[in-house]
């Protein structure tokens, strides 16, 4: 028994070292955690300890010198999140309330997910992004076979799994599909395998009853195979903003009215109120510099955030915070390249309507669009002749 035991590990170890090594294979794992909500919303889950020993802490320990390319847009969104702490400070210290302090949290270690995953790519090279595939790869399909024996796990008849909600359950299933259709074509993943993994997401979405889910995917695969990718975004780019409405205004049966419990009519003035969104136009004052992330209940006698990753940006954080965020996404969107850009379109209009900004893939999805599209840019540069780089070069 003992040495069958033996034996099995050191075939797991050959296995996973041919592929890269052990970091590699726990950094599979990690991504296999972030589809289960352990502890309730607001709060760190298992998937965050496991982040917070993988990529933040080799942000310390690990030396990697960024390229130009990558240094530029990781400084605006440093930027960005020192903006963003600043702006909570003030508040806190004008309130003297200390849940500002929650927001400015989970924008540093979402920051430092974001930049330990460039550091960590940066030192392990194409086994990481290789893993980083396998591990997305492995959530949809772990997503679509665990429906099956928990699909009693529901709100109102929608699916949710693991998740505080079924809406978190869509989102977190178009991030993974998008890091997975991204990653596709460099390692040649079969298009028959391909369509599978976009099927399991499809499957899932359709059980969540997310329309914007749906329309995500489909534009994600369009972007994948269409030949003229730009032209499909801006035709099907209306249409999945249309549906995002939509998809939280249809209340005409029973599954769809337990959705938002607090909206009493379905008219666009109460789903204005009820998402939190009113307060752009009933508090202009905030607009410039931004009213901070927390002590809601100066607005909304419910304590209601916007739900809303945009609006929230906006209100929040004024247009100064609006103004560096966008200046961030402007360099990425530079250094990514026209079609990581675009696959980053569906995540960020689903985030329109809902707050996404949270989600711990949505920055794993930015940095990967960044990282990878310096990579390939570094290959091309080499393809042609010109002097060796590596991504770890100045």
């Amino acid at each position: 028994m003992a040495q069958a035991a033996n034996n099995t590990f050191a075939s797991l170890t050959s296995w996973i070292e041919l592929r890269g090594g052990w970091p590699e294979f726990i950094w599979g794992l990690v991504i296999l955690s972030l589809s289960f909500n352990v502890y309730g919303p607001g709060r760190p889950q298992p998937g965050d300890f496991m982040l917070l020993g993988l990529l933040c802490v080799p942000i310390l320990v690990v030396r990697f010198q960024m390229p130009a390319a990558i240094k530029l847009p990781v400084f605006s969104l440093a930027t960005f999140v020192l903006y963003v702490f600043a702006c909570n400070f003030v508040w806190a210290a004008a309130t003297g309330e200390w849940d500002f302090f929650k927001a400015s949290a989970f924008y540093a270690f979402n920051f430092s997910v974001f930049l330990g995953y460039l550091v960590m790519l940066g030192d392990r090279g194409d086994d990481w992004l290789r893993w980083t595939l396998y591990g997305f790869a492995a959530s949809l399909l772990m997503l679509a076979l665990l429906s099956i024996p928990f699909s009693d796990r529901v709100e109102s008849g929608r699916l949710e799994l693991f998740f505080v909600n079924p809406n978190q359950l869509a989102y977190h299933v178009l991030l993974c599909a998008s890091i997975v259709v991204m990653l596709a074509p460099r390692y040649k993943v079969p298009r028959l395998v391909l369509y599978g993994l976009l099927a399991c997401a499809v499957y899932i979405e359709l059980r969540t009853y997310s329309r914007a889910g749906l329309l995500g995917i489909a534009l994600l695969a369009a972007i994948q195979f269409a030949h003229r990718p730009t032209l499909v975004t801006i035709v099907a780019l209306p249409v999945l903003v249309l549906a995002l409405y939509l998809d939280l205004q249809a209340l005409d049966t029973d599954l769809w009215e337990h959705r938002v419990e607090t909206i009493q009519q379905s008219t666009t003035e109460d789903y204005i109120t009820d998402r939190g969104i009113d307060r752009l136009y009933e508090h202009p004052e905030y607009l410039i510099a931004g009213a901070g992330e927390g002590y809601h209940l100066r607005f909304h006698h419910n304590k209601l955030e916007i739900h809303s990753s945009a609006a929230n940006l906006v209100f929040s954080y004024g247009l100064i915070g609006t103004i560096l965020f966008l200046i961030f996404l402007r360099l990425l969107s530079v250094a990514a390249g026209a079609r990581l850009t675009l696959l980053m379109i569906p995540a960020l209009s689903y985030s329109l309507f809902h707050q996404g900004m949270r989600a711990r893939p949505f920055w794993i999805l930015l940095a990967l669009a960044l990282g990878l599209g310096v990579l390939t840019a570094i290959e091309a540069s080499r393809a042609r002749n010109k002097p060796p780089l590596t991504l770890a070069d100045r």
